[in-house]
């Protein structure tokens, strides 16, 4: 019966210090876990409450330039939206090709976030199938210029 015994023992012996990872070792990892996670979201949510989610952005979404083949008259539209996160002021839009430049004129100067305004205007010496630019420009928070521009191909 003891020879017996001693065998019970041994096999439990062998099987116990094949667990695994001890409770304690289990436990700090959780707390690293947890706390890992803890400061990831303090930065997103610090970012957005601390100017992450306020940066400056405009987008000219759209030009379109319709030109008479006769006069040379152009006939110009843009879209423009603020694609950041914080308001624009001073917008202003300017159509360049190799005759010079047209400034157009904007519903509305100041956008904000989201928001899209439509701006045109009529330029002569324009020619079907040029390339032309369009320069929106405008001031972000704190005095930043903020500018994008795209270009279009006059067509009739």
């Amino acid at each position: 019966m003891t020879n017996m015994n001693t065998e019970k023992r041994s096999v439990y012996r062998k099987s116990r210090s094949k667990l695994g990872i001890s409770g304690t070792i289990v436990a700090l990892i959780l707390i690293v876990v947890g706390v890992a996670l803890a400061v990831v979201v303090a930065s997103i949510a610090g970012g957005f409450l601390f100017g992450w989610g306020t940066s400056s952005k405009l987008t000219v979404e759209r030009v379109d330039i319709l030109v008479n083949p006769v006069t040379g008259a152009a006939s110009i539209v843009a879209d423009i939206r603020n694609s950041g996160g914080a308001k624009l002021t001073g917008l202003t839009v300017e159509v360049t090709g190799p005759a010079g430049s047209v400034s157009l004129t904007c519903t509305t100067t100041e956008l904000s976030p989201g928001q899209t305004t439509t701006c045109s205007g009529t330029g002569s010496g324009f020619e079907s199938g040029q390339a032309y630019i369009a320069t929106a420009t405008a001031t972000g928070p704190g005095g930043t210029t903020v500018k994008d521009q795209k270009s279009a191909i006059g067509h009739i």
